[in-house]
């Protein structure tokens, strides 16, 4: 069960939103994007807004990091923001997808309504996909991957193997 759902988006939409922001940070025809300096800027966008950087055990083990989009603060384990500043591709995408999170309804207006206890969601409805959908787009932008294989992309975009290599099955799947 899902306590959220989200206003429909698709990959598309999505997509546009994370080329716009490519687009704000002069960074739409570079590979990397620089998902730190995004995190660090986000307190432009509202002053309510604060990053907790916690101990590792300060977390639940199955949480690297989490956003209170109520509260305007996203909670990480130290670890993961040291990773994400040292490059590490994992930590990385743990960022965008929590800046994902924030950024959707506080930025884009991507509306968060309770979900009813039984009803099921549709995937893009569930704030997770839409989370893991802007972390791909925003790091692994659609317009400058094409042709690339899992490897070049996780060399060039500072990405997991495992994250390239979903972005490179989405690239075939679209054909």
């Amino acid at each position: 069960m899902y306590l959220y759902k989200s206003e429909p988006c698709s990959r598309e939409y999505i997509r546009s939103m994370t080329r716009h922001l490519r687009k704000i940070f002069k960074t739409e025809d570079r590979l990397y994007f620089p998902v730190m300096g995004l995190l660090e800027s986000l307190h432009e966008l509202s002053k309510s807004f604060y990053i907790d950087v916690v101990a590792d055990k300060d977390l639940p083990i199955n949480m690297e990091a989490n956003t209170d989009v109520l509260n305007h603060v996203i909670t990480m384990r130290q670890s993961v923001y040291d990773g994400a500043f040292g490059g590490n591709g994992r930590d990385r995408f743990t960022i965008s997808h929590e800046i994902g999170h924030y950024l959707l309804p506080h930025v884009f207006g991507v509306r968060l309504q309770r979900n009813l206890p039984d009803a099921r969601l549709r995937k893009y409805e569930d704030p997770e996909w839409q989370a893991d959908v802007f972390a791909g787009e925003l790091l692994m932008p659609w317009h400058l991957v094409q042709g690339m294989d899992a490897v070049e992309i996780m060399e060039k975009c500072g990405v997991s193997w495992d994250a390239a290599n979903v972005q490179v099955q989405i690239m075939r799947r679209a054909g």
